[in-house]
């Protein structure tokens, strides 16, 4: 068995047991298309060609539609080419043949005697090609007439000359016969099988996420750069993603700072691929080498890098021998395959790799970035020259959102800095870019420790902002103690108030985020006293509002992009965040759905605990709205529980959210009022606490369903106060949706006229629903029967389409209300009224008296009052015969 053969097996999940599919990663879409091709029927007689790189997949996708066509009810016959038996005639027949022994000795002489000569069982003289190809033809036909046949070969390019001319007849001549045929070559590979005519598939490398989910399997501890290295080194091959952190030692798994610049193979790969780097000419390995260490492919590099012509004389002689290609679309050399770039760096000496990368920094003399790090791998001494290189350097790649790059660049600073005080401060900056950016907490508290050995004295902000980073993320979380340690840090850390300080105003934005997490007023102060001592100005990111709710969704979309290719992932989760917070409110609850399940992974896998529970929330809300009630109130308690012990008071209230929404929906307005209050009481708008705004119309909801006019009336007059209607169209359509809900009957048409009217208010789809429901309930409740049914039909629809269950039950609920009779419905020969009716169905769906009150704006006694009289009329005695008794109503289908 071949060794791509072994490790691609790897990809498959373990089944259960023998009966169980396997999941195959990343793989779905190309099953289904192999399948078609080969028809879904396995009586089908169709033949196909799978091609593709070494280690791509190609061996566990034939395992796997083998597998299919015999749990379909097919015979499988497989074979697998092997080098040593390719000069061995009717060597892969042989195996392929093997299960048919006993049907080959029952076949008529003739085809019986030419069958066990060729595959060696008899003494006779091996027949022609023409024979065997029609033995082995009416072999399989008598075979699949019993029940379909399925040939599987594997590594076709190995299989004896012999052999692929009988598996070319019989492919070409399927139809009919039952016999499915599906083989797998290399792409490009010399094969004697005749590929003329056949349908070929081509399997592509595995796209990023299905790398990430291979990887994430197989070596579930990897560290994130380290991860984001494989997966650029191993462009999506299987082998190449397997093996390459198989070489890896415990530490470089933890450490990407201490990663090579091209990964190392395994043992056993080293020998197989290095071998063919190392019987090349030498100028030519060291060309390969000056394109290994590059990895841009630009044959620039090639021109400037080669005194000798004849070097590229011999390059072309390794481009014919498939080490490497010309891509003309891109107009840059690549390597054929993933793990031959690692080959060539492994195959040269220290020597050859340290003048390869100072004739690099000569090249790439006009790109800082690349000719700073070239030096620094060139350079085995300490040397403050290319140190400052390398800081500048780092600053650059942080700048533009590579994190990992900048990390490892200050690191490789920091190693060569004669001084240990710059030494200290090299480290510093990468352990602080490891926790903040990259999430990598074990490697940034190493780096921190190692800052500490060479300088003492480091103790200045960024240093504290990197332990905060740490504690919050990686101790207990406690918001005060992070709070005392930063301000600590603001107020002594010599920094005369300089605004283009950049460790100052990093501590100010970890202080910001600190402020906001702990929810309290009190907190803000000594953020606001040295944001406004700030010299020449404070920055104006930093000044603005945290909660800005401008549309900055493609701004998002790219940061999380970014975040995805260059290992930033605090840019990502941001991005994330704010993604998820615009796609809430505008209906968006798929995508939501999608990226809060993405930003949890995130935060479990690259040690970001601390945003977890955002992500959480939007979870809560979702199923909050989708009636999922107990499932949003075991995750908002999750939350709260969380959130509480550390000080975490604005994830309590985020979770607060979620309870009020789920409270609305079940129709507990008492509680919904409660939960709402907690966030910010009615009537006032908690300057701390900027996410209050998001639910000041359900705050006045409950309230107004609670009989509590005045503090719906007051939180109303807080948000004119305030301007919130100013603050964006959204908060526009929540505070006039607000007002509408308190207005008089009399004035209630134009306010909620007046809210419907607002410009863009069709983007808010759940907000513009929820206040044509409550438009649609009092226009019934003033008789106006026919406009209430408009608003409440536009309302159910909308919230059919979102999947909010416990709203479209409502204006549906509402709907029925508004087709019955103002005389009501009789029950025998007595009528009840339309607002007996009502509170008959309410509270047979389970609503309490005082529930059913808050919903019909009745006090819970004259509730009670109506149901003392309903029950002698329906013939009842009590609440439990409501539902039949409703259900034998003419026409009364309420359930």
């Amino acid at each position: 068995m071949s060794l791509g053969y072994r490790v691609e097996r790897l990809l498959q999940t373990p089944a259960a047991d023998a009966g169980q599919a396997r999941e195959v990663v990343g793989r779905a879409r190309q099953l289904r298309e192999i399948t078609e091709l080969l028809g879904q029927d396995s009586a089908a007689g169709r033949a196909l060609l799978l091609s593709g790189e070494p280690g791509v997949g190609k061996s566990t996708l034939l395992g796997e539609v083998a597998r299919v066509r015999s749990g379909a009810g097919a015979r499988v016959l497989s074979a697998v080419g092997v080098r040593f038996e390719s000069e061995l005639a009717y060597a892969g027949l042989h195996q392929l043949l093997l299960p048919l022994n006993d049907r080959i000795e029952r076949l008529e002489d003739t085809h019986r005697r030419v069958l066990r000569s060729a595959l060696g069982y008899g003494g006779d003289q091996v027949p022609d090609a023409l024979h065997v190809s029609d033995a082995v033809l009416f072999l399989l036909r008598q075979v699949a007439a019993e029940r379909p046949v399925f040939i599987v070969v594997d590594d076709l390019g190995r299989f004896d000359r012999a052999s692929s001319a009988v598996l070319g007849f019989v492919a070409r001549r399927p139809a009919g016969s039952c016999i499915g045929f599906l083989a797998a070559c290399r792409t490009g590979a010399e094969t004697s099988f005749d590929r003329a005519g056949f349908t070929e598939y081509e399997l592509p490398p595995l796209d990023r996420d299905a790398a990430v989910e291979l990887l994430r399997v197989r070596f579930p501890g990897l560290a994130g750069p380290v991860r984001d290295r494989v997966l650029a080194q191993a462009q999506g091959n299987p082998l190449a993603l397997v093996e390459l952190p198989a070489a890896l030692g415990g530490p470089q798994r933890d450490a990407p700072a201490d990663l090579h610049d091209v990964l190392p193979l395994s043992p056993r790969l080293r020998g197989r691929h290095a071998a063919r780097v190392a019987r090349l000419p030498a100028a030519s390995r060291r060309l390969l080498l000056l394109l290994a260490l590059d990895d841009t492919g630009d044959p620039g590099i090639l021109r400037a890098g080669s005194n000798d012509p004849k070097a590229l004389t011999a390059l072309s002689a390794v481009e014919s021998d498939r080490l490497i290609t010309f891509d003309d679309t891109s107009r840059r050399f690549v390597f054929r395959h993933p793990l031959m770039r690692a080959a060539v760096v492994e195959a040269s000496t220290l020597t050859e790799r340290c003048q390869a990368h100072r004739t690099l920094a000569e090249i790439r003399a006009e790109a800082p970035e690349r000719r700073a790090w070239h030096l620094g791998r060139a350079t085995l001494v300490p040397d403050e020259r290319v140190a400052a290189l390398l800081e500048e350097a780092g600053h650059r790649a942080a700048r533009r959102g590579d994190a990992t790059a900048a990390v490892a660049t200050f690191t490789r600073a920091a190693e060569l800095s004669p001084r240990p005080a710059d030494r200290g401060r090299r480290l510093t900056r990468a352990a602080y870019l490891a926790a903040d950016a990259t999430g990598e907490l074990r490697a940034a508290s190493e780096l921190l420790d190692r800052a500490r050995c060479s300088d003492p004295d480091q103790t200045g902000p960024l240093t504290v902002a990197t332990r905060v980073l740490l504690l919050l993320n990686g101790g207990d979380g406690d918001i005060d103690m992070a709070h005392r340690l930063l301000v600590e840090a603001i107020e002594t850390g010599g920094h005369g108030d300089d605004a283009e300080e950049d460790t100052l105003i990093e501590t100010l934005q970890l202080l910001q985020l600190v402020c906001w997490s702990a929810g309290r007023d009190a907190l803000w102060k000594p953020f606001h006293a040295a944001l406004g001592g700030l010299k020449p100005a404070a920055p104006p990111l930093l000044a603005a509002c945290l909660d800005r709710l401008t549309d900055l969704r493609d701004v998002s979309w790219d940061a999380v992009r970014r975040g995805r290719r260059g290992g930033h992932v605090r840019a990502h989760i941001d991005a994330l965040m704010h993604l998820c917070l615009q796609d809430f409110p505008a209906g968006r609850w798929e995508e939501a759905e999608t990226l809060a399940a993405e930003g949890r992974r995130i935060c479990d896998e690259r040690q970001y605990p601390f945003f977890s529970w955002y992500f959480e929330y939007h979870q809560a809300l979702l199923a909050a709205v989708r009636g999922q009630f107990e499932e949003s109130r075991s995750t908002a308690d999750r939350i709260t529980q969380w959130a509480v012990p550390r000080g975490v008071l604005t994830a309590a209230a985020f979770a607060d959210h979620a309870r009020v929404l789920a409270a609305l929906g079940a129709g507990d307005d008492e509680s919904a009022y409660r939960h709402a209050v907690a966030i910010s009481p009615a009537g006032r708008l908690a300057p701390h606490a900027p996410y209050a705004l998001w639910v000041c119309m359900d705050l006045v909801e409950a309230a107004v369903h609670t009989r509590r006019t005045a503090e719906a009336e007051a939180h109303v007059r807080a948000m004119r106060e305030a301007g919130v209607a100013a603050l964006s169209p959204r908060l526009a359509l929540l505070v006039a949706g607000s007002a509408a809900l308190v207005a008089p009957d009399d004035g209630a048409v134009g306010c909620f006229e007046q809210a419907l009217a607002l410009p863009g208010a069709q983007d808010w789809p759940f907000d513009l629903a929820r206040i044509r429901l409550a438009y649609g309930e009092r226009l019934r409740r003033m008789r106006f029967v026919t406009e209430a049914r408009a608003q409440l039909e536009a309302a159910a629809q909308v919230f059919e389409h979102l999947g909010a269950r416990p709203w479209a039950d409502r204006a549906t609920g509402e709907l029925r209300a508004t087709r019955r009779s103002r005389t009501g419905a009789k029950y025998r020969s007595v009528t009840l009224t339309a607002q007996e009716q009502e509170i008959a169905v309410l509270a047979a769906s389970g609503l309490t008296n005082k529930q059913i009150g808050e919903r019909l704006h009745l006090s819970p006694r004259t509730v009670g009052s109506h149901l003392y009289q309903l029950f002698p009329k329906l013939g009842i005695a009590s609440r439990a015969g409501l539902r039949d008794a409703l259900a034998s109503l003419p026409g009364g289908n309420a359930f």
